[in-house]
């Protein structure tokens, strides 16, 4: 079992930014050019609600694996101070867990694998 020295908030911070940046990337890609739009389109797949959803979509495919399913109860047991503006504590902290899982596979260069959940989070996303 790999040591994970960074906090989960750390790490979520980090799959926040990663999965906000993928998300615009494969908005572009679809041929969206409309600030609007773009935001719109972002915010329905980046916001807490959407992305304690895909989790949850996730894990009843049994998507992750058991070093995965371990960095998401940190991430689900975080200590948060902020409060989400359009969700309640428990599907902030779902998202927060999701956005965890992708902070550690980057930070700890598990990038295929980063891949992978990435392109099933766009899945996901695409659908909701």
């Amino acid at each position: 079992m790999e040591i994970v020295t960074h906090n989960a908030t750390s790490l979520a911070w980090m799959g926040d930014a990663l999965m906000t940046l993928r998300v615009r990337e494969h908005l572009l890609d679809q041929g969206y050019q409309k600030a609007d739009l773009l935001q719109k389109k972002s915010a329905r797949i980046c916001s807490a609600k959407a992305q304690a959803k895909i989790l949850e979509a996730l894990k009843e495919e049994d998507f992750f694996t058991d070093e995965e399913h371990r960095i998401l109860q940190r991430g689900r047991n975080a200590t948060i101070h902020s409060k989400a503006k359009n969700a309640d504590g428990k599907t902030y902290l779902e998202a927060t867990a999701l956005e965890a899982l992708l902070g550690y596979l980057y930070l700890y260069g598990h990038v295929e694998r980063l891949e992978v959940c990435l392109q099933e989070i766009l899945k996901k996303g695409d659908s909701l």
